[in-house]
């Protein structure tokens, strides 16, 4: 019977130390799973912030390309018409010209 007993303790004991171990186990696999989803999260956010950091500056940056192209087409504009100006008068005078001739060709 001492025997059995004896058995039935060291079972005990070797059970008891298996689930320490398999809780262990189950617990590093927690704490790892636990800092994995830790690590995923700092990534999604970080690459969030960069994502946002990047479209702001993208907008930014076309803001400035815009202006400074709206910019040079008024510029543009203005020289376009300063030549017009300056040629109005040789223009008017060549068709003043053109149909004073065709009145005395008739």
């Amino acid at each position: 019977m001492f025997n059995e007993e004896l058995t039935a303790i060291r079972k005990a004991e070797d059970d008891s130390e298996s689930l320490k171990r398999d809780a262990k186990l189950e617990a590093r696999k927690m704490v790892a799973k636990a800092e994995a989803e830790k690590m995923v999260s700092d990534a999604e956010e970080a690459a969030s912030r960069t994502y946002n950091s990047l479209i702001r500056e993208g907008m930014d940056e076309a803001d400035r390309e815009y202006d400074s192209s709206m910019e040079q087409a008024r510029l543009d504009a203005e020289k376009m018409a300063a030549k017009a100006e300056a040629k109005k008068d040789e223009v008017i005078d060549y068709i003043v010209e053109r149909i004073v001739r065709s009145g005395v060709d008739s």
